[in-house]
């Protein structure tokens, strides 16, 4: 199965207008993107649409908190305004959300998300086991990182995990890139599918896009803002990029719009049925 990636744009929460409406959206993203296994999520910028400054800000830093398991939250964010309606947000409860755990019970081979710390000059990872653990690698005090057990309790000692340690989904990383047209262009290897009511009816390329995902690494979806489609903005940054994949996946609509955050979830969720779980 390739990996699956969102893009998003900075003005996302443009239709919201109090702070606790544009975190539940957030949270609305992160659990659409998590049930569905999307390992990265970008944030683009949006030329054409008016909206708070911090908003950019809010998006990216409540993505990543949501992401974060319980146990490193209060290390990795400090109290902040951002974070100020995070107690109602849904939790995503992915595989990596591990409970605290008793140290005794780790076994070798286990995997966690930790963050790095630095005592006397020497490296350990707080894993929510109730102490630290000696981390045998090189970082930075402060750093996440995905550790896998090398020896069992009471001689624990960890190290950084790496793809082939994990088997289930762990989680999205969130990058932000200038443009829609310097994401197209820092791809390889990807199919890229941008979400648009003025797209192919899905049914229309189903086919055809099956058989483009089964030799890609990569699924790139693109989304457009709460005013704004892609190929607007495309046209706004006089780029001459054609999207592989310009597909209307909700044909008939009776709504007026589709509003962002049912978009990617009604999007994802079809192709995940119709293509994603086939490969």
């Amino acid at each position: 199965m390739p990996n699956l990636w969102v893009a998003i744009p900075d003005s996302s929460l443009s239709d919201e207008q109090t702070k606790r409406d544009k975190s539940t959206k957030i949270a609305q993203f992160a659990r659409a993107c998590s049930i569905f296994r999307v390992k990265r999520i970008y944030i683009y910028h949006d030329p054409l649409s008016q909206f708070e400054q911090d908003d950019p800000v809010l998006l990216r830093t409540i993505l990543r908190y949501l992401d974060t398991p319980q146990y490193l939250r209060k290390i990795l964010y400090p109290k902040m305004s951002h974070l100020e309606f995070a107690g109602i947000l849904h939790p995503i409860k992915a595989p990596h959300h591990k409970p605290a755990q008793d140290i005794k019970t780790i076994k070798a081979g286990d995997v966690r998300t930790g963050v790095i710390a630095k005592v006397k000059g020497q490296l350990f990872v707080e894993a929510g086991l109730g102490s630290l653990v000696p981390f045998d690698g090189e970082g930075f005090e402060g750093k996440k990182v995905n550790v896998k057990f090398t020896s069992p309790f009471p001689k624990l000692r960890a190290m950084e995990a790496t793809d082939l340690d994990i088997f289930e989904y762990w989680g999205y990383e969130v990058k932000e890139v200038p443009s829609v047209v310097k994401l197209l262009a820092g791809v390889e290897n990807t199919a890229v599918i941008v979400a648009s009511r003025k797209g192919t009816y899905f049914k229309n390329t189903e086919v055809k896009l099956a058989e483009r995902v089964k030799t890609a690494e990569n699924v790139l979806v693109i989304f457009g803002s709460p005013k704004h489609g892609v190929q607007e903005i495309l046209a706004r940054e006089k780029s001459g990029a054609r999207p592989e994949f310009v597909i209307n996946m909700f044909p008939g609509q009776a709504t007026e719009t589709v509003r962002l955050e049912e978009a990617v979830l009604g999007t994802l969720a079809i192709l995940n049925s119709s293509i994603l779980s086939k490969n």
